[in-house]
């Protein structure tokens, strides 16, 4: 299968944040018409961000996806990197410990989309986000 490439926020070790290119395996429909790969998920919403500057340190409430669909954001790690996300980017995120990340809209509405993962689909990403750093 192929990959769509996505970034993650993901706690470290003394309390902060980094991120991370995240690869995530997509799906395919099987010859008998059934999709093979899909992530189980909780719950989802949309939400539109707003202001300016960066908002105060937090860390995610959820585990989970966060996919833009119009508009763009900066998302600040702790460790000082900072990614832009614009539509179609896909942020996962994994930093539901510690000090977090901030973020800041930069192209208003920002409209994204927030997918919360299943248990097992956020060890199992956690797993293959470990691996790669």
């Amino acid at each position: 299968m192929s990959a769509y490439q996505a970034v993650a926020i993901m706690p470290t070790a003394d309390g902060g944040s980094r991120l991370i290119d995240l690869p995530l395996a997509l799906c395919r429909k099987t010859d008998a018409g059934l999709w093979q790969g899909i992530a189980g998920a909780t719950g989802w919403g949309i939400t539109q961000g707003t202001g300016e500057g960066y908002g105060e340190w937090h860390n995610s409430a959820m585990a989970g996806l966060s996919i833009v669909l119009r508009g763009s954001w900066a998302v600040e790690a702790g460790d000082g990197a900072r990614r832009v996300l614009r539509p179609g980017d896909i942020l996962v995120m994994l930093d539901t410990v510690g000090r977090g990340h901030r973020s800041h809209t930069l192209e208003q509405p920002c409209t994204v989309i927030g997918i919360a993962f299943d248990a097992p689909t956020e060890a199992r990403l956690r797993q293959e986000a470990a691996a790669i750093s």
